[in-house]
């Protein structure tokens, strides 16, 4: 998995993003390591590349490394983009206690909740509500705020 500092630089990156980001979902998908099943059986690893026209995943093992000749891995989730996408980064034993298009600071806001104890809580803000859940999501899997 990931360090919590690194989930949390990624969450305040959502938080200042004004619209969905492509390079973001992918950076995601790695960090997250949500490789598919076939690549995690090779045990291959995903890396973002950006020499292209659009930031793209590419697979790499130990025997060719990353270069951008290496194939695509299937186009993955938009997270940022969408609130199901988004969704699907709480993690386990969370669930979404609030999430609104105006909160007290007219803000679009995202609040992740833990039951069990001790109760803990996660929250993103962002310019709409794929965002805040986007960035309370990986808040939580940092451990909450």
């Amino acid at each position: 998995m990931t360090d919590r500092d690194t989930l949390l630089a990624l969450a305040e990156r959502v938080e200042g993003l004004s619209n969905p980001d492509r390079r973001t979902d992918l950076e995601i998908m790695c960090q997250l390591d949500l490789r598919p099943h076939w690549l995690r059986k090779s045990e291959g690893h995903m890396w973002v590349d950006d020499s292209g026209h659009h930031s793209i995943i590419r697979w790499a093992d130990e025997r060719i490394g990353e270069t951008p000749g290496n194939p695509g891995v299937d186009d993955g989730p938009k997270f940022t983009g969408s609130i199901d996408a988004a969704k699907t980064l709480v993690p386990k034993g969370w669930h979404v206690g609030m999430l609104t298009e105006c909160d007290e600071d007219d803000s679009p806001s995202c609040c992740l909740t833990q039951n069990e104890e001790p109760c803990r809580d996660a929250v993103g803000r962002g310019a709409d509500m794929a965002l805040s859940l986007v960035a309370a999501a990986l808040r939580a899997r940092a451990g909450g705020l």
